[in-house]
């Protein structure tokens, strides 16, 4: 996925052109009412059911971790390709031509075999493609690599994928989590431009067996679209950030199809997708600090 890094630094410039800090425009009274849903794309929760484990370790630390490839018919199954035309779709101008759509899980401490504690990730995919993959070493060898690329991209570590096996014995580590899958329209995205990994979760189920570390805050924030019916011309995501929360401490990143705020370590970031593509070069950040709320305007692009 392409993104657009909007920092939030108190740069002149830069707030000339993405970030303007509103003083005395008023919201719509009724955000106080409704800012802690979103209602854009409706979802559902499902419990996977188990497929096989990878075993694999980070770099440069060697830390093992655990990948549970698990099934879901919630997740819907990418086109039906042959060998040969998946190496013509790699080795061509535009691989994301091909997607895989899946949901990578949180990640959870459980124990190996040995009782040592080890990160462990669900990740599930439509079972129909996970047949495809478990009978064929190539399609296998591609998926892990978009595995891989996922779990690295979404959660910013470096994976040894030259250094990673499947478990014999076990199909999964741990309880599989459930996951919160978004129903969406895909007639309404540009599905030209998607990147190579389409992951439609929302949300992780529950992390009983986490570890307790400290508890952040989760920020409260919603996204809608304009109009509310029809074709879209914008989205706007709206988020209410404290006062106690610097301008500088603020990191906000828009993708095609993706928006990511981080508030260096104040709250859990906030990673969800967009029901349609959006144009990442005319982005409108707006912190009103009136009412603490950041808004985000997002033009659709048809």
């Amino acid at each position: 996925m392409t993104k657009k890094s909007i920092s939030l630094e108190v740069d002149p410039s830069l707030l000339e052109k993405n970030m303007r800090i509103i003083k005395d425009n008023p919201v719509e009274e009724e955000l106080n009412k409704l800012l802690s849903s979103v209602d854009s794309v409706p979802s559902k929760l499902v419990k996977p059911r188990p497929g096989f484990c990878v075993k694999t370790f980070t770099k440069p630390d060697n830390k093992k971790i655990f990948v549970n490839i698990c099934l879901t018919e919630a997740i819907p199954c990418p086109r039906d390709i042959t060998n040969d035309e998946l190496m013509q779709i790699l080795s061509s101008d535009d691989p994301s031509s091909y997607r895989v759509p899946m949901s990578i899980g949180e990640g959870r401490t459980e124990l190996d075999k040995s009782g040592a504690p080890a990160t462990v990730y669900d990740v599930a995919i439509n079972p129909n493609f996970f047949s495809k993959i478990e009978k064929d070493d190539l399609f296998q060898t591609f998926f892990l690599t978009v595995v891989f690329e996922g779990l690295q991209d979404k959660y910013q570590f470096e994976i040894d994928s030259q250094k990673y096996s499947v478990l014999k014995n076990r199909k999964s580590i741990g309880t599989l989590q459930s996951h919160r899958i978004q129903i969406r329209d895909i007639k309404t995205c540009n599905t030209e431009t998607k990147p190579l990994i389409e992951e439609i979760l929302t949300e992780s189920g529950p992390k009983i067996n986490d570890i307790p570390t400290q508890i952040k805050k989760e920020m409260v924030y919603r996204l809608r679209r304009e109009p509310p019916t029809g074709e879209i011309q914008y989205l706007l995501a709206e988020f209410r950030v404290p006062a106690s929360v610097d301008i500088k401490d603020l990191h906000l990143e828009v993708g095609e199809d993706r928006l990511v705020l981080d508030s260096k370590g104040r709250f859990e970031s906030v990673d969800f997708f967009l029901p349609c593509s959006v144009d990442q070069d005319i982005i409108e950040a707006q912190l009103n600090r009136n009412n603490d709320i950041l808004s985000v305007k997002m033009p659709a692009i048809h």
